[in-house]
């Protein structure tokens, strides 16, 4: 009825179809990897940090009630107990311009930026454009 040239649209398209859809499962198992090594990278820090914990609190006395409150006192420093740490906005020392994590200069004029607090530098969060989820970053 539509002839050959629909048949080799129709299996031009069928193909293309199928292509789409082994990338797409070649990239989700790539980011299951990727999760599980995470997961493993994460637990290992936890068991760094429950052992180094341990050694503190032995040596100098302190309680996991100790532990709980300074927690809680670090993530309230953003203004939000939300168990994530964020840090707050930096102004540059010489224009007074908002500085971006992790840059050790100001962007608009120049001047050396240095922070007190060493875990400043330390960008934990995805960027908010989208790329990150799109597989580009």
């Amino acid at each position: 009825m539509y002839g050959l040239g629909w048949e080799f649209h129709q299996q031009q398209q069928i193909g293309q179809a199928q292509e789409s859809a082994q990338r797409a499962a070649r990239k989700a198992t790539d980011i299951k990897a990727e999760v599980k090594a995470l997961r493993a990278a994460v637990d290992r820090l936890l068991l760094i940090n429950r052992a180094l914990w341990e050694i503190i609190a032995a040596d100098k006395g302190l309680s996991d009630e100790y532990l709980t409150k300074k927690v809680n006192e670090i993530d309230s420093r953003d203004g939000r107990l939300d168990g994530k740490m964020t840090t707050a906005v930096r102004e540059c020392p010489a224009c007074g311009k908002t500085l971006f994590k992790g840059h050790f200069k100001c962007l608009y004029c120049g001047a050396p930026v240095t922070d007190t607090d060493p875990f400043s530098a330390i960008d934990t969060e995805p960027p908010s454009d989208g790329l990150y989820r799109q597989g580009m970053i």
